[in-house]
């Protein structure tokens, strides 16, 4: 047996089996619903009617919400965040720091060790 012969038979298997998959499919026979089946089914009446609603402007726009009063003015911010002893040349909070990235504005002098 040759490797043509070996491949034309397997070929022949698989396109068979499949054939008579798809037909096996094709003309089996399916129950047809009847009008009335042995399934129960069940219905939603719901007894509301339409409401028109209208739109109404409001003649003043709503005062912004009132910041926190702060006791201490001069007290410096402080995070609950700490992550050890850091190297940097400025101070810059992590919202200014994803800003200066998206604008292209960060020098890398070094590699970043992982």
């Amino acid at each position: 047996m040759t490797w043509t012969n070996f491949l034309l038979i397997l070929l022949v298997i698989y396109l068979t089996y499949y054939g008579l998959n798809v037909i096996f499919d094709l003309f089996m026979t399916r129950k047809q619903p009847g009008s009335e089946s042995d399934q129960e089914v069940l219905f939603f009446n719901e007894d509301t009617s339409p409401e028109l609603i209208t739109y109404e402007e409001e003649s003043e726009a709503p005062a912004p919400p009132s910041a926190p009063e702060n006791p201490e003015p001069d007290a410096p911010k402080q995070s609950n965040f700490t992550s050890g002893l850091l190297r940097s040349t400025g101070a810059v909070g992590i919202k200014e720091l994803f800003n200066l990235a998206k604008d292209d504005l960060i020098e890398y002098t070094r590699a970043i060790p992982y």
